[in-house]
């Protein structure tokens, strides 16, 4: 399932933590201060709020004299190369050469498993992808992590107490 969710914007912190980039999370950015075209830049997602090194990036084909691409471009040029999308602008940075998109990774389970949680990570002030490498990292599957932060456990170690009790 390639997910295009890019219109929600998660008021928590950005996915930047070990655990993320751990998983193979990448933001995805708009950028059209290099080149002739909008490329799709794919930074490492560091452990601070700055974006980390650029480390892909993807030609659009669409001139920067353009406005930036429409969102149904993003999953597109993803998917291309075996990446799916959470959608979050705040990923990245705001500027007149880069806006966020979201974050990417080859893991489908855990871009599905952010979506289904989202709104349960919102309310526990967790980004949903941060939460999602979590679970993913700790092999919970994505149903199984589902119900379990559904129920209010935010960590998937809290689950042996439940379980034990």
């Amino acid at each position: 399932m390639r997910a295009d969710d890019t219109a929600t914007i998660y008021p928590v912190q950005r996915a930047t933590s070990n655990g993320a980039a751990a998983a193979g999370v990448l933001a995805a950015v708009w950028c059209r201060s290099v080149g002739t075209s909008w490329t799709l830049e794919l930074h490492e997602v560091d452990g601070g709020p700055a974006r980390g090194t650029v480390v892909d990036w993807i030609s659009s084909g669409i001139p920067i004299s353009q406005p930036e691409p429409d969102v149904a471009l993003t999953p597109e040029l993803l998917g291309a190369r075996g990446m799916y999308l959470f959608g979050d602008p705040s990923a990245g940075p705001d500027t007149h050469t880069r806006r966020g998109i979201g974050y990417a990774c080859t893991n489908a389970e855990l871009i599905t498993l952010a979506h289904l949680v989202a709104d349960a990570a919102a309310e526990a002030g967790v980004h949903p992808v941060l939460l999602a490498a979590q679970w993913v990292a700790a092999g919970f599957s994505t149903d199984d992590a589902a119900g379990w932060i559904r129920q209010g456990v935010q960590s998937p170690q809290a689950t042996q107490h439940q379980t034990m009790s």
